[in-house]
């Protein structure tokens, strides 16, 4: 039976403070009946517009979110069920934290990049660990490039990935550098994939897209594989070449942007549309227009997904719902945290981050 959803157009302006008082214009946002919604401004203590681009919680009186500012430095805020505070840790300008995930309170990761301005421009891996007082930079062997995804089964079997190739694991309390590389069997040229997202499944296969952007054969195009690790061993299990159409890809058969599952016969992937895999293929569940960049859930009846211009969708086991008439606004949704009776949402519009939170009246 379908579900009717009624909409009443309402504006929900909320001051948020950090450190000083926010004159900011927050982005209008429609109250729905089954859910009672607040939005949050993130505020740099120096002005610099945030961009929210990550989000985990372990319960809705403790959520995390990280990003970046425009002034090219990482940001990290907390949620302790009053209100959010800044805990970016000092490590400078030049940096972003890309990713973050955790397994309880006082124990939570993120995944990101330092920039080098040498001989060349270029980027350095970190990964960072928040131990209930502090953030630290953890010690990873043979730093790659810019780490963009991070996901595990526990702070024990973790996993981290991004550009070029550069893919870590930690097992236990050490760090590992993890080969991926294709080059040999697919005669690439010098060029190492871009790796993410990833997913660890509960039974510990790993589930990894990869891309390819110098296939010998179509010049003008890139290979796009999702690979699962297991037995110490990466398989392909699908793939789809992308075509450049005025240097916009086309051509998925999975999501490009984030990926999350409640077992390895079941998981999601999200970018131009929702896809699903069962175990043996991905189908497609429904288009996106715009792009949907995030995807998670509290089981396989209850999973979100949010994108571009407002998209913002719930799975019930049965449909995909839209929720709410966000698109009608310029604000764009990044990052997305459920829990049974709350949502949360990482959200930017014109240079300034909010944090859209929804609770199930």
């Amino acid at each position: 039976m379908k579900i009717k959803i009624t909409l009443t157009i309402a504006l929900v302006i909320t001051s948020f403070i950090i450190s000083s008082c926010d004159k900011s214009t927050e982005p209008p946002v429609d109250n729905i009946k089954e859910y009672t919604w607040t939005i949050d401004t993130l505020i740099n203590p120096h002005g610099y517009g945030v961009v929210p681009w990550s989000i985990w919680g372990s319960s809705s009186k403790d959520v995390w979110i990280a990003g970046f500012n425009l002034a090219s430095q990482g940001e990290v805020f907390h949620w302790d069920g009053n209100k959010w505070n800044r805990v970016t840790p000092n490590l400078g300008f030049n940096y972003e934290a890309a990713a973050i995930i955790g397994f309880a309170e006082d124990n939570v990761y993120i995944a990101g990049y330092k920039i080098i301005a040498d001989t060349a421009l270029h980027s350095v891996s970190i990964i960072l660990h928040y131990n209930y007082s502090e953030w630290q930079e953890e010690i990873i062997p043979i730093k790659g490039d810019a780490l963009l995804y991070i996901h595990g089964r526990t702070s024990n079997d973790l996993w981290a990935c991004g550009k070029y190739g550069s893919l870590y694991h930690k097992e236990g309390s050490i760090w590992q550098k993890m080969p991926f590389d294709k080059r040999k069997y697919l005669g690439l040229l010098s060029v190492e994939p871009d790796l993410g997202p990833i997913y660890v499944a509960p039974n510990g296969e790993v589930f990894l897209m990869n891309k390819y952007y110098n296939y010998k054969v179509y010049g003008d195009t890139a290979m796009f594989y999702f690979s699962k690790y297991s037995n110490n061993t990466w398989k392909d299990l699908d793939s789809c070449r992308l075509v450049n159409i005025n240097s916009v890809p086309s051509g998925y058969k999975f999501g490009n942007k984030a990926m999350w599952g409640s077992n390895e016969n079941e998981i999601y992937s999200v970018g131009n549309a929702i896809y699903k895999y069962n175990g043996h293929k991905w189908v497609i569940q429904i288009g996106g227009n715009p792009d949907y960049l995030d995807i998670k859930g509290t089981s396989a009846n209850n999973v979100y997904t949010v994108g571009f211009h407002g998209t913002l969708r719930k799975f019930d086991g049965n449909e995909w719902w839209p929720i709410g008439g966000f698109s009608k606004y310029i604000v764009d949704f990044y990052a997305v945290m459920p829990f049974e009776n709350d949502i949360f949402i990482a959200a930017h519009q014109t240079g300034i981050g909010y944090v859209v939170r929804g609770k199930v009246k």
